[in-house]
């Protein structure tokens, strides 16, 4: 790995493994894979913060959010009911049930 580390430093972190290949074999006069440089490289360019590349997410792309209209229902963000707030919401429910919480929100509403 020192090899690679010394050829990426001379060459630059961007040269291509048939490249850091050809530098080694002339300066330190050994045959390395070019799996093996181009695993190394990786690993050495993770190290110096530079990383790979990025993998692209798979599956459907998420839908822009939802804006709000006059007309339309409100749209809740996490900052607008606390954690705290949804926490004791659950735990009503829970003791009332789910024809009992719907009793609560009518008499609410």
């Amino acid at each position: 790995m020192e090899a690679v580390r010394q050829a990426m430093d001379a060459l630059t972190y961007d040269a291509s493994p048939s490249e850091i290949q050809k530098y080694i074999k002339d300066n330190f006069n050994q045959d390395m894979n070019p799996n093996m440089i181009s695993s190394y490289k990786s690993t050495l360019r993770g190290k110096a913060g530079l990383g790979g590349r990025r993998k692209k997410k798979r599956g459907r792309p998420k839908k822009a959010a939802a804006v709000a209209t006059a007309g339309s229902a409100p749209v809740f963000s996490h900052d607008a009911v606390p954690w705290k707030d949804l926490r004791t919401i659950k735990d009503i429910a829970v003791r009332l049930g789910k024809k009992g919480l719907r009793d609560l929100v009518e008499l609410l509403d």
